[in-house]
């Protein structure tokens, strides 16, 4: 379990600082999704790491957050990084291993966190 998951409720209270932040400021990063029951849409602030095709990112607090079932429900959604928009699809999870994609301080942090579960992701510039 993720030692971040104690803190589970702090992103009810940093999001809304983060959000505008996490659109230009690498790697943090400005998921775009929709409730997998409700349809309403989301904006929720995260740590996505560049791949070849796309992006990871880890699920920090808990392996099943809604933000990743939404995404993997609906087969994809939108991310703001950069000051750049991407089409994601094809969500896959990813275990530890994961972590050997990420820069080494990176892997190195997640993994002293023990975040295990992460969200890969392809991406394709809007």
């Amino acid at each position: 379990m993720p030692v971040l998951s104690r803190f589970s409720k702090l992103p009810k209270y940093f999001n809304p600082v983060l959000r505008p932040l996490a659109r230009w400021v690498p790697p943090l990063a400005v998921l775009h999704h929709r409730g997998r029951r409700s349809g309403t849409p989301f904006d929720t602030p995260v740590q996505a790491f560049r791949t070849g095709t796309g992006f990871i990112v880890g699920l920090a607090y808990h392996s099943n957050a809604n933000w990743a079932l939404n995404i993997l429900a609906a087969g994809g959604g939108t991310i703001s990084r950069g000051g750049r928009r991407y089409t994601i699809s094809r969500p896959r999870r990813r275990g530890p291993e994961a972590r050997a994609d990420l820069a080494p301080a990176v892997g190195f942090v997640m993994g002293k966190l023990d975040i295990d579960d992460f969200l890969e992701f392809d991406a394709t510039r809007i």
